[in-house]
């Protein structure tokens, strides 16, 4: 296999791991036991929650019988996270880079798109061993929410911008991906609708993920099995 379709092959397989694990988070035995407990965007707005009264409101009074069921699945996400899908999405990135420039690994803005997938791990575990630090203290933990929001913030804005730095590798080194990279361009919109309004836009910058890094692993996919694309 030429260096090429290795670094395609490497791309499409922690694609492909990122896209189970992704699909695995809903499945989780504590998520599915939470059911109606917990709302469907309640992870990223406890990822951006800011002040006690929102924490309040993702996981209901200390009273509420919900309660446990919320801080279970949180928590199960959480470290299913820590464990598996930071390191995966981490390295989709990485090989993606190094996929669209053709193996040209010091390229400023090869540099560059691995630079931003590496602090956007550095920002998400920051962020996630945070959240894992407040569900034990649901009620006294406000203290800790400028951390985990700042860090959320900064996960997201990285990724925005990897997405505008892979956009510029389709565009710079393959003009017959312009359309790849067109796509790429959609989480950077998606993050700045969810910084406008992130209650409202939430879902937006997730379909935007899903909308540029699925035909992104189909393009390393076919580039792997085939040798073309």
């Amino acid at each position: 296999m030429d260096r090429m379709r290795l670094w395609a092959a490497l791309t499409a397989l922690t694609g492909i791991a990122t896209l189970a694990i992704t699909l695995v988070f809903s499945q989780l035995h504590e998520v599915k036991a939470a059911g109606t407990c917990q709302a469907a965007d309640g992870v990223i707005q406890f990822e951006l929650a800011r002040t006690q009264g929102q924490l309040t409101a993702i996981f209901k009074p200390a009273t509420d019988p919900c309660r446990p069921k919320v801080i279970a699945a949180m928590d199960a996400v959480n470290h299913f996270d820590v464990a598996a899908y930071i390191p995966s999405y981490t390295a989709f990135g990485v090989f993606a880079a190094l996929f669209l420039s053709g193996g040209a690994s010091r390229r400023p803005l090869t540099l560059a798109a691995i630079g931003v997938a590496l602090t956007a791990l550095a920002a998400d575990y920051v962020e996630t061993t945070t959240l894992l630090q407040i569900t034990p203290r649901v009620d006294t933990a406000a203290e800790l929410l400028g951390r985990s929001s700042a860090a959320a913030w900064t996960k997201f804005g990285m990724l925005a911008l990897g997405g505008l730095l892979l956009a510029g590798l389709c565009w710079t080194t393959a003009p017959r991906r312009r359309i790849l990279g067109a796509l790429l361009v959609l989480p950077s919109l998606g993050f700045a609708a969810m910084a406008y309004d992130h209650k409202a836009y939430t879902g937006l910058l997730n379909l935007a993920f899903f909308a540029s890094w699925t035909p992104l692993l189909l393009v390393a996919l076919r580039r792997a099995a085939t040798g073309r694309g």
